[in-house]
């Protein structure tokens, strides 16, 4: 079979499958990790897949707008790339921690998978999350108010001056993008000030990035990659954004889906 030949097979089987392997390109087409390797930048190249860690999979569609009344709670399938991330998040919650946790998908599980021995306080602005953890009896709970979107959270002058005053040990945050140049973006500029706020008055900001987020962006930049001390994805995050990221000194942990 001819190089372009191969290629084009690769493509087709990857959106076919939604992923590949490198150890399945060797054995399909009897050639070399390197030679596999080399085929997966090519196509990358070309916009045709993305490049992961051991293989690749199937291009993200173009990124949309949230819907004005989205939340979190609207969504019934099980996001297993958001989920295994809000799981390793919640692994570096310890006794006594004031925490914020963020109003996206992934902050609703990280709100779900919170360990029940661990007694801390949760910094909230979503309404829907505050009602995950309403029910549970380790947690002591801060809502910061103001006025409430459609979506059902809080991040106006109110609420900025509430997150002002409060120390947090820990924040977990999560925003619509991430790329390399221009960092953590969103859509809407009445988050941005909010988010720089709690970044302030945290001793520790981590990122939860599933890797659909990452290498896009969107209108308004909220912070720098290195901004956070340290990002977590999951394993179908692309190796070129692995290895610029950590050209530019970002700490990076990847999760494995297989395991959420």
């Amino acid at each position: 079979m001819f190089m372009e030949e191969r290629q084009k097979d690769i493509v087709k089987r990857v959106n076919e499958t939604g992923r590949i392997l490198v150890s399945e390109i060797q054995e399909l087409y009897q050639i070399s990790a390197d030679c596999a390797r080399r085929d997966l930048r090519v196509l990358e190249s070309k916009g045709l897949l993305q490049r992961t860690h051991g293989g690749a999979i199937a291009v993200h569609p173009k990124e949309v707008y949230p819907a004005p009344t989205y939340n979190p709670i609207d969504i019934k399938e099980v996001r297993t790339d958001y989920l295994a991330v809000a799981k390793k998040a919640v692994e570096y919650i310890e006794k006594g921690d004031v925490i914020y946790i963020t109003t996206s998908l992934v902050g609703y599980y990280m709100a779900e998978n919170l360990p029940e021995e661990v007694p801390m306080t949760v910094l909230i602005n979503s309404i829907t999350i505050a009602e995950v953890l309403r029910k549970k009896m380790n947690v002591s709970v801060i809502l910061l108010g103001g006025e409430m979107s459609h979506r059902g959270h809080c991040h106006d002058f109110y609420t900025l001056q509430m997150v002002k005053n409060i120390r947090i040990d820990k924040a977990f945050l999560s925003h619509a993008a991430l790329s390399l140049d221009f960092g953590a973006s969103i859509h809407d500029t009445a988050g941005v000030e909010f988010g720089k706020a709690v970044m302030e008055n945290s001793s520790m900001n981590i990122g939860l990035y599933p890797s659909k987020k990452i290498g896009k962006k969107s209108i308004h930049s909220v912070c720098r990659i290195c901004d956070y001390d340290f990002v977590i994805t999951d394993t179908n995050v692309s190796e070129d954004f692995l290895l610029q990221a950590k050209e530019l000194g970002a700490i990076i942990e990847i999760v494995d889906v297989k395991g959420a």
